[in-house]
């Protein structure tokens, strides 16, 4: 699972996605003259160019920064206010995303049902989370550890 991981992030490189602030105002429906106010305001930033160009070009990250702001204006805040509702959430999000780069371990199959293996609950068992067929409830079982890198070695990516 890992190689393919490792695959995918190279085919699919994000910070390779670069938008013109053209573009960039085109997509999130936020003006150039707004997006350059935020740039002055140190809300977004501008990405340095290699090429020598003077036009401003923007990374995804900033582009998903800008949806964010845009999504809590429409929403009543303040421009200010909505910076900072964007921040929490991107804060959230780097927490999760840390969360599934480190603590989730692998998939197995536990009574015919996916389960994701979330690491060690103590020295001795795994906690496997159970993903239900339909909408239904996750549930959760302890697992010995040495069960539990079995299945997971086991089962397909």
């Amino acid at each position: 699972m890992a190689q393919f991981t490792n695959e995918m992030r190279q085919f699919f490189d994000v910070q390779r996605l670069v938008f013109r602030i053209g573009e960039l105002s085109s997509m999130t429906g936020v003006s150039a003259r707004q997006l350059r106010y935020w740039e002055k305001k140190n809300l977004i930033t501008s990405q340095e160019r290699e090429d020598g160009q003077q036009a401003r070009v923007y990374t995804f990250k900033t582009f998903i920064g800008v949806s964010m702001i845009k999504y809590f204006m429409d929403e009543g805040y303040t421009l200010a206010a909505a910076a900072k509702q964007a921040q929490s959430r991107k804060d959230r999000i780097a927490y999760i995303h840390r969360f599934i780069k480190t603590g989730l371990k692998g998939f197995a199959k536990i009574d015919g049902k996916m389960a994701i293996n979330l690491g060690a609950f103590d020295e001795q068992q795994t906690l496997m989370a159970l993903m239900p067929e339909d909408d239904g409830p996750v549930t959760y079982r302890l697992v010995p550890n040495d069960e539990a890198h079995r299945m997971t070695q086991a089962a397909p990516n």
